[in-house]
């Protein structure tokens, strides 16, 4: 079996040991308390600024409105925007939530799960990573949909490559136990220093 491509839309209807998407509690929580904040801050700073508008006033409505926007945004709580991977009995799925697209791989090209925590390029932590075999044209073609680069750091030898993956708000103890079962764990090198949360979201 091959690397293919499929939708995250057509993958999602398929039956899945495990995908990495938000909680949903803690998801609409956090937006709904965001736009509700937001609304406050634009109200009080419209009622406060009748008399005039100082600089706070244009502050709370140029950033209490641009955090309203968002929130109000449709896709802005869309959860499955934020996955990343899932994998049933027999594939890996490699997902680009943004372009609701996927790549499936069979599942003993994992050779290693990495649960040290790492730097990602962009501030993200990295909660753990998956060490895969692949082929040139298979890393390409992953490479493509999910829109990202290899980091010299993570090309590991010929045909094996390192992926990471942030904790997408799941309790980072329990994502781990259930990333396991990929492949044998080893704590990666290059460990970032693990605080005592480990309801670390990040």
């Amino acid at each position: 079996m091959t690397v293919q491509r499929l939708s995250l839309t057509s993958l999602l209807k398929q039956p899945l040991t495990f995908v990495l998407i938000p909680p949903a509690l803690r998801f609409y929580l956090t937006h709904a308390v965001s736009l509700l904040v937001s609304l406050a801050v634009v109200v009080w700073t419209v009622w406060d600024g009748q008399a005039g508008f100082g600089l706070i006033h244009w502050v709370g409505i140029i950033f209490g409105g641009a955090v309203l926007a968002m929130s109000l945004w449709p896709a802005s709580w869309n959860r499955q925007r934020l996955i990343n991977l899932a994998f049933d009995e027999q594939q890996l799925y490699l997902v680009n939530g943004l372009t609701d697209q996927a790549v499936a791989l069979p599942r003993e090209r994992v050779c290693a799960v990495n649960k040290g925590k790492l730097p990602g390029h962009d501030g993200a932590i990295i909660t753990f990573t998956l060490d895969l075999a692949l082929s040139e044209s298979e890393l390409a073609m992953i490479q493509d949909t999910l829109d990202s680069q290899v980091e010299d750091r993570f090309k590991l030898e010929d045909d094996r490559y390192r992926f990471g993956f942030v904790a997408n708000w799941r309790n980072r103890r329990q994502l781990l136990a259930a990333v396991s079962v990929l492949a044998p764990t080893v704590v990666a090198p290059e460990v970032v220093e693990e605080d005592d949360d480990d309801d670390d979201w990040d």
